[in-house]
């Protein structure tokens, strides 16, 4: 199941609400990594399947939702379509390990907030995420 953590009410220190990101990583050393580095920063929500995904995207309402692409249950770029259906102006950053899914994306005209291939660091992830939120 997904694990939310609340942070600071959504709050920062400066009065500004925190961007709630929805993190969708099936590897618990990614996930891990991903909650030590972003918790002070945002308020997260995680799933490791794509069908927890869509259950935290209702439950958390993400202002950015960061998407691995292989999944346990899913494909990502199916579960891109599934989000495109419901938040169609989400923005979403795909994480892959994989040079060849931007032509893969085109084809199938999934419109995205562009991707980022692993490995990478946090802070590189940290500067998409505040960009598109």
């Amino acid at each position: 199941m997904g694990i939310y953590l609340p942070g600071c009410m959504f709050m920062s220190g400066k009065g500004k609400r925190r961007r709630r990101v929805l993190i969708v990583e099936d590897e618990p050393a990614l996930r891990l990594s991903y909650e030590r580095g972003f918790n002070a920063r945002y308020d997260l929500a995680f799933a490791s399947t794509g069908a927890e995904a869509l259950e935290q995207l209702e439950q958390h309402k993400p202002d950015v939702a960061v998407l691995d692409m292989r999944l346990p249950d899913t494909d990502g770029v199916d579960l891109l379509r599934r989000i495109r259906l419901s938040q169609p102006k989400l923005p979403v950053i795909i994480t892959t390990a994989y040079m060849s899914i931007e032509p893969q994306l085109k084809v199938l005209d999934l419109p995205h907030s562009g991707y980022i291939v692993k490995p990478f660091r946090l802070d590189e992830l940290g500067v998409r995420i505040d960009a598109v939120s």
